[in-house]
């Protein structure tokens, strides 16, 4: 019930008189939707208001202080240096008002779980600017839902007995949710303080029956009003919040808190913490466990096909015998009979040849096919590697998955999960998200080139690791471009610094220029100057190539 519209109001109250007088000094986002508000009083430091949109656990908070990082991008910025006059909720919705002393604008605050979102309107009712999508509400009315459903904390008994008895077919609890503010948690309390069960049909209840549920909805609605908010844990995890005592939750521990915010602070922010941590962990196991299977089961056939090296050494052989005994190939036989002097007991041994070809063009087909050789023993060497090293790397991940539930530990899985193709993205990702750059695999390591301006600020900041290599062309725009570096190397292959440098040059303005200087430094020594446009970024500790 952390979004229900009793917690709603009741936060709303408490927030008033920390909000109403104060000035906002600063509005900015540091973190996946999240607004933080900074807010004064008399030239005193007032805390902040931190607001959320998060899809399943959005919030609403007073915090008494949050630091702007140098991650942190400005929002709705026209509002520094204005005074709340107020903030209040709106009748019947889950939408919090914070209104501005001498000025028509407002803001709009609907928690609407996945439709979530900020809205700054004007006085005659249009959306100024948006938290999230402001593109697509920018200009637009803002409109409330018309659909209004009976209160049942406001009507006379009469009233409530005649709409409940409308649904006389129906079930208690299926009649019951055509109440306002009437959820699943608020039907389920109701029937068990009143000793029904939701499945009960509406036929079955007595006048009695159904005059007790009326006068329950009202003892709800004031412990809403006065009782201690609690969070419900189990095994000392929590689990629901309401601001009203549940007693159908048997078995669950309550946790009671001195005032909403603090209760609501507690759940959302563990609750986004730990949201989905079993669940995730099984997937990103299966995960690990099908490609390390995979990987295991690559390796093993590459090892079955190895290579033997006297075949190397035969061809290489041959090739040198033909060489010395050119006469043999006089004739036009497509098999010539050598003397293998490489052999103490000198054999003869019969070897296939092209006869329109003479002993130099025979030979260097024996040649090629023994350095054909080795370059699959380097393929094979090369793929062999390749293979160990991406086992020896996902091997402790999936250690660390056995052992620890930590949520940082699981975030940082799920990143080089994804990172590696291995995972995709979730359905809220899933709309705004592409992957940010082009891939371009070169001797045994990856190189990523940013797709754009913004993409290079996400490709930099978010997917690279910090002891990757970070180039960039001097002096014109283009693409980051980044060179992977699981091993942590100090240096790189020189080839591979200057096959990235040229793409590097190929994606930039200065593709068509002939000798062009490029800038190369770890990740780590990358930052993003405040308010910089995207893609700008200052380098240190760089070198330069040219390519």
């Amino acid at each position: 019930m952390h979004l229900h519209y009793f917690t709603l109001s009741r936060q709303s109250d408490f927030l008033h008189p920390l909000l109403s007088g104060s000035v906002i000094t600063d509005s900015y986002t540091q973190r996946k939707n999240e607004w933080v508000i900074a807010l004064s009083r008399t030239g005193q430091e007032a805390g902040v208001l931190q607001l959320c949109c998060d899809g399943q656990f959005p919030y609403i908070l007073h915090l008494d202080h949050s630091r702007r990082g140098d991650n942190s991008t400005g929002v709705m910025e026209e509002l520094v240096g204005w005074e709340i006059a107020g903030i209040g909720i709106l009748p019947g919705e889950r939408i919090i008002e914070i209104t501005f002393r001498g000025r028509e604008e407002r803001l709009l605050l609907q928690f609407f779980t996945a439709r979530s979102n900020f809205f700054l309107i004007d006085g005659a009712g249009d959306v100024i600017n948006a938290f999230k999508n402001a593109r697509a509400h920018i200009g637009k009315g803002y409109q409330l839902a018309e659909r209004r459903l009976p209160d049942p904390f406001e009507m006379p008994p009469g009233n409530f007995t005649a709409v409940l008895q409308s649904a006389s077919g129906d079930t208690i609890g299926k009649a019951l949710k055509g109440f306002q503010y009437l959820s699943k948690p608020l039907i389920r309390e109701l029937c068990f303080r009143c000793e029904l069960a939701p499945e009960t049909p509406v036929s079955a209840l007595s006048g009695a029956q159904i005059a007790l549920l009326a006068d329950t909805c009202r003892v709800l609605r004031a412990e809403a009003e006065t009782l201690p908010p609690r969070i419900y844990l189990r095994n000392s995890v929590p689990e629901r919040f309401a601001p009203v005592l549940l007693d159908h939750l048997q078995g669950y521990e309550a946790e009671a808190f001195n005032d909403i915010n603090s209760a609501l602070r507690r759940f959302c922010f563990y609750m986004l913490k730990h949201r989905g941590v079993g669940q995730k962990q099984a997937q990103y196991r299966a995960v690990l466990e099908r490609k390390i299977q995979s990987l295991q089961h690559a390796l093993s056939q590459l090892q079955q096909r190895r290579h033997d090296p006297e075949k190397r050494e035969r061809y290489q052989r041959i090739g040198e015998l033909i060489i010395s005994q050119p006469h043999l190939l006089e004739g036009s036989a497509a098999e010539i009979e050598l003397t293998d002097y490489f052999d103490p007991e000198m054999p003869r041994i019969r070897v296939a040849v092209e006869p329109q070809k003479n002993a130099v063009e025979n030979a260097e087909i024996y040649f090629q096919k023994a350095r054909r050789y080795d370059d699959n023993a380097r393929q094979y060497e090369q793929r062999r590697a390749d293979l160990q090293g991406q086992l020896r790397e996902l091997q402790p991940l999936l250690e660390t998955l056995r052992e620890s539930d930590s949520p940082k530990a699981l975030e940082k899985i799920e990143q080089i999960l994804k990172a590696k193709h291995l995972l995709g993205y979730q359905a809220e990702e899933a709309e705004t998200y592409r992957l940010p750059y082009k891939v371009y695999p070169f001797k045994g390591y990856d190189i990523w080139v940013g797709r754009s301006a913004r993409d290079n600020d996400t490709l930099t900041f978010k997917h690279a690791g910090k002891e990757d290599f970070w180039l960039h062309v001097q002096g014109y725009s283009g693409s980051h471009v980044v060179i992977r570096n699981p091993q942590r190397r100090e240096n790189l292959p020189p080839e591979v610094l200057n096959h990235a440098a040229r793409l590097a040059v190929s994606f930039s303005a200065a593709k068509h220029a002939s000798y062009v200087p490029v800038i190369y430094t770890k990740v780590k020594y990358v930052r993003k100057p405040r308010k910089s446009p995207p893609g700008a970024v200052l380098p240190s500790r760089e070198k330069t190539i040219f390519a």
